[in-house]
């Protein structure tokens, strides 16, 4: 499906889509893990914020190299604790729809549960709490037209709020933008499209917002 130039000139139904942003404050919890069987249970019992950041901050991170495990939990159990094949499968989990940050846990704790023994690592774990703040931008898209220029020039953190945290943390079940764009116009194709992006394996910003862009462009151009 390819849209006219017109086309992209319209509101839709008139809802306009609204941009906000999200800082991330984090602080030193209380909790430590020197073993792998202390980070499962730590992995637990820890809250929604606290997976989050650990999960999902690289992404929110200015890398230059890419990393070589995708969140903290596996870093740790490969660099700390030596066991690559541990690290490699906690790498690999999965943060797509309709995925929240209790079925995430889920799956940690069922790829864990069978090698969590006595091994320690060489230093601890140690969790980190976090809480985001939410703040309104002044960038408003009430066209298509106005979405795909916007997109580009949002703060790459007002991107992670919309795609990534008001799903996964807060259980909306789908990304902010693929709801607008089947609410308001009716674009299921293309709000398919966008829900079949993994944040989780980006590890930038910048990585994410290029994606979501040239997954726009292919169905709206």
């Amino acid at each position: 499906m390819k849209l006219g130039a017109k086309a992209l000139d319209t509101s839709g139904r008139g809802e306009p889509f609204k941009f906000y942003t999200a800082y991330y404050l984090s602080f030193y919890s209380k909790k430590r893990a020197r073993t792998l069987r202390e980070l499962l249970e730590g992995i637990k019992i820890a809250d929604k914020n606290t997976l989050f950041h650990h999960l999902f901050h690289t992404i929110r991170s200015k890398h230059l190299i890419p990393p070589r495990y995708s969140n903290d939990f596996a870093r740790w159990v490969g660099e700390e604790v030596g066991d690559e094949e541990l690290a490699a499968a906690l790498s690999d989990i999965s943060g797509a729809e309709p995925a929240t940050i209790e079925d995430i846990r889920k799956e940690i704790i069922a790829i864990m549960e069978p090698y969590a023994d006595d091994r320690r690592g060489k230093s601890e774990f140690v969790f980190v709490a976090m809480e985001p703040v939410v703040i309104e931008t002044d960038y408003v898209a009430r066209t298509l037209g106005d979405f795909l220029d916007l997109i580009e020039v949002v703060p790459g953190e007002s991107v992670i709020y919309h795609f990534v945290t008001r799903r996964v943390l807060e259980g909306t079940g789908r990304n902010d933008f693929s709801i607008w764009l089947e609410k308001n116009f009716g674009l299921t194709e293309v709000a398919a499209a966008l829900s079949k992006i993994d944040p989780l394996m980006y590890n930038s910003e910048e990585a994410l917002r290029r994606d979501i862009i040239k997954t726009l462009r292919k169905w709206l151009l």
